[in-house]
């Protein structure tokens, strides 16, 4: 198996993930095939190692789909860290609002979800 063949072939099992428990080859090939808009035969050839040539355009799917999922993967964690902070700003006006024990649990909560965020955010 050349470079390029490994590479498509490890490329369509990337795009195949996340695998759910019990999930079949047949299905995570499919799945690839889909995201790399390859028909099921020539993944399958792919996947197994067994096609004679990969084209560059089927290589060059395969990479813009891999590209593809990346950075719809960011903009989601951009999307949750987004999400965390108007969430720990709500828990900041509850505890401006409450008092004792319970704008105390406010601000700890608050601080805690701002750490969320950050993290999620990277």
């Amino acid at each position: 198996m050349t470079s390029l063949a490994f590479e498509a072939a490890e490329g369509l099992k990337q795009l195949a993930e996340p695998i759910p428990a019990g999930d079949k080859i047949k299905a995570q090939i499919n799945r690839a095939a889909r995201a790399a808009g390859l028909s099921y035969a020539r993944a399958w050839g792919i996947w197994y190692g067994k096609a004679r040539r990969i084209d560059a355009h089927e290589l060059e799917a395969i990479r813009a789909a891999k590209i593809r999922r990346e950075k719809e993967a960011s903009y989601e964690l951009e999307s949750i860290a987004s999400d965390f902070e108007a969430l720990a700003q709500r828990m900041s006006r509850v505890a401006a609002l409450s008092s004792g024990q319970d704008a105390d649990r406010a601000r700890v909560l608050g601080d805690r979800i701002r750490r969320l965020a950050s993290g999620a955010g990277r």
